[in-house]
């Protein structure tokens, strides 16, 4: 069944998904100088990639939040480094409309799924 709150929580997902692009894109040309092969390959996962899963789960939000949080936990993966617990806490606040847009996306799925 489709809640009240469903609405809620994609819109809630929809701006903040849609404020983390804005971030990410405020620290990839604050920071982006001559990239070396390996971070090429963590910026495609992360902005990138994340950004992609965003702007899909604007439409999709089962799909684009699966993105989201895949290429988020890979460009952990590709590093291959260990960051000090700030780095992760701003990752994970970052990662709260990929969890909130999964949420929709189940509850749709489940609501459009003949009882």
């Amino acid at each position: 069944m489709l809640t009240k709150t469903t609405p809620l929580l994609w819109w809630i997902a929809g701006i903040s998904g849609v404020a983390v692009v804005l971030l990410s894109i405020v620290m990839v040309t604050g920071e982006l100088g001559e990239p070396t092969g390996a971070e090429w390959v963590y910026l495609f996962f992360f902005p990138f990639g994340f950004s992609v899963g965003y702007v899909t789960a604007l439409r999709w939000p089962l799909a684009g939040g699966c993105v989201s949080l895949a290429c988020r936990a890979i460009s952990q993966a590709v590093t291959g480094r260990v960051f000090d617990p700030g780095a992760y806490a701003v990752w994970g606040m970052m990662s709260v409309p990929g969890v909130l847009f999964l949420i929709v996306g189940m509850k749709r799925r489940a609501q459009a799924r003949p009882e």
